[in-house]
């Protein structure tokens, strides 16, 4: 027997979708549809100079000698199945080495090929991360990556993505049965359980690590809190102690799968008066680390201490001194120290190491501490002097770059933030930096977003989210994934948002990052809710919710108790809907929130409105008008008059009702001509000019709420705005929860509707 013949090549493996069905309901008809498939296909592959190995029941092996012939014959193929009923295929592509032995071919990379075909979507092309790098970069190909394969037994790194180009249906990974590693970030979701079921806690079970308090005996991600270090030297050293310990915690943040606490929620507790236990309780983490530095001319004398509140001993402890030219090595080492007796694996490749001048690092530190403990304008500018000083004596130490374009962009200047952007991605040396790339393309895409460029934005929060993947940057990751998330609920698209919420949802929960998860799961009811499937955006409210309540962040929880009040309102049940706001209201007054509670004192009222009680709905519309007045919000103050307004007209008062009008009127005073005109025509006084008004600026295929709908039918007279009240009165009604129908019927505009419906011709 002849030695098999190893070669490179490109393996495709393709399946008919439901053709175990067909050939149970008809087998001749499923036979004929092989034959078909046969001598369509054949022509076609062997035009791109492929090898047709073997027909598998309903599947083929194909091979080519290059990726580009295996990618266009397969598009050729899709677009030829489509002339024949049933013939609807999945496609699979991968680069690899195989052994042809006799009329088969063999090899780790043809059992690739195999597992990358069911993550294609039926009519698509699903390719490996070997094929995408070979045509990524054609301009006439569009890739959508999907995560990495499950793949038992198999050597290398593989990834999967599907073609979007070329007419080619995406992925959506909710009907794919293949799994994904957890590192794939695909979360596929259980069956909606019910609300009660929820509320307990059965789509995530409640001993799940994100709703855990302190630290579990089950812990799977190391979680530790870096306290700011003690400056034991003189006081104007501070800026050593604050720069290194917040580099210090931004380098371990990014390693791997790990945990650190917050510097921010360090800082909101009393850590110096607290024993471990009491910080590791506070802060939902296992590990303290505490540490002490002592500049002595041109010396430092280090101390660190890593202790685990589990064992309850101090697991590493080192004393050591670096000379003043080694400074920028310093947090590398307690980096280093910290990781290593944390067993933690760096994901990323090893950098090549540039070795900083200790001077531009200084300043570097000098910027940073000056920068976050700024009182005035003129500490920005001194901050920013030291990072230009820094930068200019060591143009590769990036991050003073970085942070001086932050500097910027704090304060809204997005020109100058994003020219020290762009200077660091164009210089040579960050390519060898991935982490400080992907920081500046991160904050690039931020820049767009904020001027609703929105798909420059994606673009490079795409790239910034590759790169950390690559990196190992987990918590980036996570981040670039809820990033996109706001770029597609921005644009509407909510199953594509939902898909890159759940996404870093998986990796905020695998390092229990409960204040990211508590977010992103927030904004997974939000989307739920914008497309009306109200119990499952109850079912993440409540979540978020519980996450909120583990680590004690009122703040959040009060934006969330109001987002579950709009829920219930959505379903009719008022009373439930008023005590989420009231909870909500009541934190966010003590924390003087002023942002957020306009928010809440218009749901409260709408929510007392709805009920008829109108006394209780015109108290929170003028809470809403005191604090819009403290706010000088004059749009909020307008809007606050006018609710008023439609208050008193709802109990028939036309006279208090014109009054409130007025009020907004005289600040908006090109709005409401549509009410105006109504109240006029109430009280028999001439709406001409109102009349005339609304019918020019009238919108006829524009959607509108019930309301300007039955005002638009006493207005112009025209009875098909009342039917068009009442239809979309119902659209709403379908929601409703069926003990609440007849409560939702007797809401205000909703009984003058009907009656005006039910009124004799």
């Amino acid at each position: 027997m002849p030695e098999p013949t190893r070669k490179l090549a490109a393996i495709v493996f393709t399946d008919i979708v439901g053709f175990t069905k067909l050939t149970a309901k008809d087998q001749s008809k499923a036979s004929a549809l092989l034959k078909q498939q046969r001598e369509l296909f054949r022509p076609i592959v062997d035009s791109y100079k492929g090898m047709w190995v073997k027909e598998m029941g309903d599947g083929l092996l194909l091979t080519f000698d290059t990726v580009t012939d295996a990618v266009n014959c397969c598009i050729k193929l899709q677009e030829a199945s489509k002339q024949i009923d049933d013939l609807d295929l999945r496609i699979g592509i991968h680069q690899g080495e195989i052994l042809l032995e006799e009329n088969d071919v063999i090899g780790d990379d043809v059992n690739v090929a195999a597992r990358i075909e069911p993550f294609s979507a039926p009519g698509g092309i699903a390719i490996s991360n070997k094929v995408n790098d070979a045509i990524v970069r054609e301009s006439d190909f569009t890739t959508k990556y999907l995560g990495k394969p499950k793949l038992k037994g198999v050597g290398q790194e593989v990834k999967v993505y599907c073609i979007t180009s070329h007419d080619l249906p995406e992925t959506k990974l909710s009907d794919v049965s293949a799994k994904l590693e957890p590192e794939g970030f695909q979360w596929n979701v259980m069956n909606s359980l019910g609300i009660a079921a929820s509320v307990v806690g059965l789509f995530l079970l409640i001993n799940f690590m994100f709703l855990r308090i302190g630290y579990g005996d089950e812990e799977k991600t190391p979680s530790v809190a870096i306290l700011p270090f003690e400056n034991k030297g003189a006081p104007e050293d501070e800026f050593y102690v604050f720069g290194i310990g917040s580099d210090l915690h931004a380098d371990v943040s990014s390693a791997g799968m790990i945990r650190v606490a917050s510097l921010s929620d360090i800082e909101n507790i009393d850590y110096q008066n607290m024993d471990n236990h009491e910080i590791a309780e506070a802060l939902s983490v296992r590990y303290i680390s505490h540490g002490t530095l002592w500049k002595i001319d041109t010396v430092f004398q280090m101390s660190i201490e890593l202790y685990d509140t589990k064992t309850k001993q101090v697991i590493f402890t080192k004393r050591w001194q670096t000379a003043w030219k080694d400074l920028a090595t310093i947090k590398d080492d307690l980096a280093d120290n910290i990781l290593t007796n944390l067993e933690i694996e760096v994901i990323h490749d090893p950098e090549i190491v540039q070795k900083t001048n200790p001077e531009a690092y200084e300043y570097y530190l000098k910027a940073k501490y000056k920068y976050q403990t700024r009182e005035s304008m003129e500490d920005t500018e001194v901050a920013r002097g030291f990072f230009r000083k820094s930068y200019e004596i060591d143009p590769t130490l990036y991050e003073s770059k970085l942070a001086l374009g932050t500097t910027y962009k704090d304060i809204g200047d997005l020109e100058n933030a994003e020219k020290h952007y762009r200077e660091v991605l164009n210089s040579k040396g960050s390519e060898k930096n991935p982490l400080i790339k992907s920081d500046a393309m991160n904050n690039v895409g931020i820049i767009f977003y904020w001027r609703r460029e929105l798909d420059s934005a994606e673009v490079y929060w795409r790239q910034s989210m590759e790169l950390r993947e690559n990196a190992g940057n987990k918590k980036g990751l996570s981040g670039s994934l809820h990033n996109l998330g706001n770029i597609f609920s921005q644009k509407g698209e909510h199953d594509v948002a939902i898909d890159y919420y759940k996404r870093a949802s998986v990796i905020m929960e695998e390092m229990d990052n409960k204040p990211w998860l508590a977010n992103a799961t927030n904004a997974l009811g939000i989307m739920y809710y914008q497309k009306n499937e109200l119990s499952k955006s109850l079912e993440y409210y409540q979540k978020a919710k519980l996450i909120r309540e583990s680590i004690g962040d009122n703040f959040g929880l009060s934006g969330i108790l109001v987002n579950i009040g709009n829920v219930y309102r959505s379903l009719g049940n008022l009373d439930q809907s008023i005590e989420y706001y009231l909870r909500g209201m009541v934190i966010m007054e003590e924390l003087q929130a002023n942002n957020w509670l306009p928010n809440a004192y218009g749901n409260c009222a709408y929510a007392h409105r709805n009920k008829g009680e109108f006394v209780e709905s015109s108290h929170y519309f003028n809470k809403l008008l005191d604090l819009t007045n403290r706010l000088d919000n004059q749009s909020g103050i307008a809007n606050s008059h006018f609710e008023l307004a439609l208050n008193f007209y709802y109990q028939q008062d036309f006279e208090n009702s014109r009054a409130e009008l007025l009020k907004a009127v005289k600040i908006e005073d090109e709005s409401y001509p549509l009410f105006i005109g109504v109240l006029n025509k109430h009280k028999g006084k001439d709406y001409s000019k109102e009349f005339e008004l609304v019918k020019e600026e009238l919108d006829t295929d524009q959607e509108l709420d019930p309301r300007t709908y039955y005002f638009l039918n006493i207005l112009l007279d025209d009875p098909s705005y009342l039917q068009k009240a009442y239809d979309t009165m119902m659209e709403v009604e379908q929601y409703i929860l069926p003990e609440f129908k007849e409560s939702f019927n007797s809401y205000p505009i909703h009984k003058l509707i009907l009656d005006a419906k039910n009124k004799p011709a």
